[in-house]
């Protein structure tokens, strides 16, 4: 659609699509040109993946928040990766268990490496799930470029603004597994599938799957409601550097999927989720009003900001 409009049509898109993030951080995205073989045989490869036995998926169990790996649903003493500071989420474990993949590219420098582009851990069992997950990322990729060409135009800068600084970005993709309430049992008072929470990037690109356990938004206005669902969109979410960026004119959208439920016993969700960032050195100096949303929000390093709300020590972090 944004592709084919006219400059007035692009006008109004432009503004209906400005006026959404700054309300709930969040939009639908049809057209996105991705194959659905390619998001089947990514989601049944992993699939495969959560059906191995513990002892051989512990094999790569992440180590630290930013590696590559399986996050267990309850690590016995492991590591897990933090959400927001939020009153509302829960003390008890979210209810997923997630595989985490991020980016190939290697700098030379070991230190800026580990932090920026850890390696990632392909099960050996599985070698499917690694071409599946390639040829899945390398759409998101493509689609993550296009979202932020529109981002720029929408608010009326150069089309390049995010692109030219994400060309080594850093991002995440992991494939998140939502087991059954069956296989589950009873849920803790205030447990989710996933906890109340805002992503750390730029912009999210979300492949989910509808289900009575499933997603829930949050506006100050509406409280927590189900976004809209279409099984040929994904959903765009914007996260805590893009609202940061544009000095809170835009928000990043704060979410969580629901716990399993026993109205639907046997259902289980497995969601794609592709988390990006921009050039781990780039200074995120929130735009200027008219522009920017004129919170006067302090300038901070992407992947820096990044790594801290995951737990890394500032000092760990080396930028420039």
């Amino acid at each position: 659609m944004w592709r084919e409009a006219s400059g007035t049509d692009r006008a109004a898109i432009a503004a209906e699509l400005d006026a959404a993030l700054g309300g709930t951080g969040m939009f639908l995205l049809s057209g996105h040109g991705v194959p659905q073989v390619v998001i089947d045989d990514f989601r049944a490869a992993a699939k495969r993946f959560f059906g191995l036995r513990r002892e051989v998926k512990a094999q790569y169990a992440i180590e630290a928040a930013y590696d590559g790996g399986w996050l267990e649903m309850h690590p016995p003493g492991g590591v897990g990766v933090p959400v927001s500071e939020d009153k509302d989420a829960p003390s008890a474990p979210d209810l997923h268990e997630s595989f985490y993949m991020g980016p190939g590219h290697r700098t030379g420098d070991e230190q800026r490496d580990r932090f920026n582009y850890p390696a990632n851990r392909w099960p050996v069992e599985l070698p499917e799930l690694r071409a599946a997950a390639d040829a899945y990322t390398a759409h998101m990729l493509r689609v993550a470029r296009s979202v932020n060409e529109l981002l720029a135009i929408t608010l009326g800068l150069p089309e390049d603004f995010f692109t030219s600084r994400a060309r080594r970005a850093t991002w995440t993709q992991n494939a998140s597994w939502y087991p059954s309430y069956a296989s589950i049992g009873e849920v803790a008072r205030g447990q989710f599938r996933n906890g109340p929470h805002t992503d750390l990037g730029t912009v999210t690109l979300l492949c989910r799957q509808q289900g009575v356990g499933g997603l829930q938004a949050w506006t100050e206005e509406d409280g927590w409601f189900p976004p809209p669902y279409s099984p040929d969109s994904f959903i765009v979410n914007l996260g805590d550097l893009m609202e940061l960026w544009t000095d809170g004119r835009w928000r990043a959208l704060k979410h969580r999927v629901l716990p399993p439920s026993s109205a639907a016993p046997d259902e289980e969700l497995l969601s794609l989720v592709f988390f990006f960032e921009t050039d781990p050195d780039t200074l995120i100096e929130p735009l200027a009003a008219p522009v920017g949303g004129g919170r006067g929000l302090p300038a901070s390093y992407a992947r820096r900001t990044v790594l801290e709300k995951l737990g890394v020590s500032h000092d760990s972090v080396r930028v420039g």
